[in-house]
């Protein structure tokens, strides 16, 4: 069954430390795009996460947000000795060279100095239980828009055959009474001159070879059935109906070129039609 490229989650959880919130949202695109938003994950845990939507989702611009807040009323601070050293360094650094001495305090402030110790902020066991969750809940959401897509494009090939019947029996009534027509003409031609009869049928084949549609309208009814069978696969097929649609679209410009009659000609406007809308469907799907 397919899926669509849209959905959304969201998951809680908390320790004594703190709570943990993540959503998930995703929309369509070609590739798999991923932005972390709200606090930054050290970049192990980022990329656990990204290695686990490479596997669920395949494609699809993904932003995930990740919001994490403090139980604990004070944090604990440390010393920042590198930033201190590097600061020394660089105050010695202008004395030798310049002869200009500088108070430590003159450049920077005392909580410069200091850093807020979250070694044990960020537990990382929750916060990929709680990502998965919510990513359940984002592949839940579009299993369940896949299956509304579905229905949809399902109605609308239904309408897409039902209208290329149609235009099949217009256009055979339509060769049957042309050739019929060209017969009764040429026959009152070749009753009142000399012209060469065998040229003539030559001519008339040539002519009702340009009005014959078969082989589009069998084409079209081929590519039609894959496109039934395609949407019944249980993997992604997105791309390949795209590629599949542009065949069915030249078929039906193909009917349209070929079919002078005003109902046909109404048909294939309307089989355009439902074709866009299965298009812009399709845009939406893995």
């Amino acid at each position: 069954m397919i899926k669509s490229m849209t959905g959304f989650g969201r998951s809680f959880s908390s320790n004594d430390e703190n709570e943990f919130q993540i959503e998930i949202k995703s929309v369509n695109s070609r590739f798999l795009e991923v932005k972390f938003k709200g606090y930054q994950l050290e970049v192990k845990i980022e990329n656990k996460i990204l290695k686990i939507l490479e596997n669920e989702l395949e494609r699809g611009n993904v932003q995930i947000r990740i919001d994490i807040k403090e139980n604990n009323k004070f944090q604990s601070l440390q010393f920042n000795k590198d930033r201190f050293e590097s600061i020394q360094k660089i105050l010695k650094n202008i004395y030798v060279n310049y002869g200009q001495r500088l108070n430590l305090s003159e450049v920077i402030s005392t909580n410069d100095l200091l850093k807020i110790d979250d070694s044990n902020l960020i537990d990382e066991k929750i916060v990929l239980n709680v990502f998965r969750k919510a990513l359940e809940q984002l592949k839940e959401m579009r299993e369940v828009e896949g299956q509304q897509i579905y229905n949809d494009i399902i109605n609308r090939i239904k309408c897409l055959n039902i209208m290329l019947e149609k235009t099949k029996g217009i256009t055979a009534r339509y060769k049957e009474e042309k050739l019929v027509s060209l017969k009764e003409k040429i026959s009152t031609l070749i009753d009142n001159s000399k012209i060469d009869e065998f040229r003539l049928i030559q001519e008339i084949a040539f002519l009702a070879e340009r009005a014959d549609v078969t082989e589009e309208i069998v084409r079209c009814e081929s590519h039609i059935k894959q496109l039934s069978d395609y949407l019944d696969k249980n993997e992604p097929v997105g791309k390949r109906i795209n590629f599949l649609l542009q065949e069915i679209g030249r078929e039906i410009n193909t009917l349209g070129s070929k079919s002078s009659q005003p109902d046909a000609t109404m048909q294939v406007v309307e089989m355009k039609g439902e074709l866009e809308k299965i298009r812009e469907q399709i845009q939406n799907i893995l």
